[in-house]
């Protein structure tokens, strides 16, 4: 279990060094806000994914309207 080594302090009395600190603690690789705005590989690659399964859902449309007409005929 942890524990806190000086549980009465108080956030005011941190600095500015000591939050930063705590923060990498937290998120050990923090993302800029420039490389959250898009201009990423893991961005494109969720834009990649949804392409995949748009043209799946569009094979998918297309058998059925094939078993569709083929039931018709």
């Amino acid at each position: 279990m942890l524990t806190n080594p000086e549980p009465s302090r108080n956030i005011e009395e941190l600095n500015d060094d000591e939050i930063y600190a705590a923060i990498l603690y937290l998120e050990p690789d923090p993302v800029s806000a420039s490389k959250q705005s898009g201009d990423t590989a893991t961005t494109r690659e969720n834009d990649d994914s949804g392409v995949v399964i748009c043209v799946c859902l569009y094979i998918a449309v297309l058998a059925c309207l094939a078993v569709f007409w083929l039931y018709i005929r």
